[in-house]
């Protein structure tokens, strides 16, 4: 079977089972069966409980939803009002405080959760209705929470850093200590 008509095939399918209303999971599961059996045959269906028990106890790929656990307790325990309120206080008067604020508390939260749409869909809710009323442009609102947003990827412990050590078996300490400055200096450069 041709490599297009796979690939073709396989979104296809996924699609489908999408468009049906079924679990993600069980879309991307019935899949991958389906397909092992069509190109392998049925001699492939004992590779799948081998690989999923190797990904299961891989204790790289414990973190991962540890940190999106954390990034709940985060997003509905109200310390990300509480973070902007203090920043408010202590920015508030400053010119463009408010979006330094945003920064910096989006700087945090990517050091706490690990996964830069918390920071941003947080800060989204809390800090745009605030900045917006307080006569900030909404280009400037949007920017600052877009741009601190995405800090999530860089500084450590990132997600990303994480899944990209597990699959370039790279050493995740190594890349975490590989975060820190850029991290620290994207913000310093947001701020500025």
């Amino acid at each position: 079977m041709e490599t297009w008509l796979v690939t073709i095939l396989l979104f296809g399918f996924l699609l489908l089972g999408l468009l049906l209303g079924l679990p993600l999971a069980f879309s991307f599961g019935g899949v991958a069966i389906l397909f092992s059996l069509l190109l392998w045959g049925p001699k492939s269906l004992a590779i799948i409980p081998i690989t999923a028990y190797e990904d299961v106890t891989n204790y790289i790929l414990l973190a991962v939803p540890l940190f999106v656990f954390m990034a709940n307790i985060l997003e509905h325990s109200g310390i990300a009002e509480e973070l902007y309120d203090m920043m408010h206080k202590w920015m508030g008067k400053l010119s463009g405080g408010l979006a330094i604020g945003t920064v910096v508390i989006c700087t945090i939260f990517a050091a706490m959760a690990g996964i830069s749409g918390v920071a941003t869909i947080t800060m989204g809710l809390i800090a745009l209705p605030s900045m917006l009323s307080r006569g900030y442009s909404k280009y400037l609102a949007v920017g600052s929470v877009s741009a601190g947003g995405t800090l999530g990827i860089l500084i450590p412990p990132s997600v990303i850093m994480i899944l990209y050590a597990f699959l370039t078996e790279e050493s995740v300490g190594k890349l975490f200590m590989a975060g820190i400055l850029p991290g620290i200096l994207i913000t310093l450069l947001f701020i500025g």
